[in-house]
């Protein structure tokens, strides 16, 4: 019987969201539910989950597993895929995507994916391009993304605060940007 090659970290943050987590945030604390969200992403990575929603109380780390840490994992194991994130305002839709760009800029990232890379010339913090044909965008919910598509479009906090979320002409607005732009952004699979 021929010993199995011991995996490097590299190789095990490649294919574990959790070990890239901890790779990109040495003494990150994981709790039960951040596992459980990165168990949830997996599935959504590999196309077995198509739809996914996570509710949970402010400071919990759900935007940083989900709007920083996810999409550089993702798009480092499929570089020609397309993502989209979105939030209440392009301010912090692009807060989510200058964190994606510098993760996918820095050493440990490009040492876990070395077969992606990203076009230096595109890189900006609402839009980043990958040399193997993907691509990153930042939008705010209600802003367009005309003439682009997405395989995982993420959306974070699409509701400012409690005002707009009681407003049913935010809700009403919110949901046709979902039903107009958003939902037709997505692409096969």
């Amino acid at each position: 019987m021929t010993a199995m090659p011991e995996l490097t970290p590299e190789q095990i943050a490649s294919v574990d969201l959790a070990a890239y987590v901890a790779a990109q945030f040495p003494g990150y604390q994981f709790g039960a539910h951040h596992i459980a969200i990165i168990d949830a992403l997996e599935r959504v990575e590999r196309g077995e989950c198509k739809r996914l929603m996570v509710f949970m109380p402010p400071r919990h780390g759900k935007s940083m597993l989900i709007s920083e840490y996810f999409p550089a994992w993702f798009l480092g194991r499929r570089p020609g895929k397309n993502v989209i994130t979105s939030s209440y305002s392009a301010e912090l839709a692009e807060d989510f995507g200058r964190k994606v760009r510098n993760q996918l800029t820095d050493e440990t990232w490009q040492a876990i994916f070395p077969h992606a890379q990203i076009d230096n010339r595109t890189a900006s913090a609402s839009r980043i391009a990958m040399m193997q044909g993907g691509s990153y965008m930042a939008v705010g919910v209600g802003g367009s993304a005309t003439g682009r598509g997405a395989h995982l479009f993420l959306i974070d906090d699409p509701v400012k605060g409690r005002e707009e979320a009681d407003s049913e002409t935010y809700r009403r607005r919110a949901k046709d940007w979902y039903a107009s732009v958003a939902y037709t952004r997505l692409q096969r699979g």
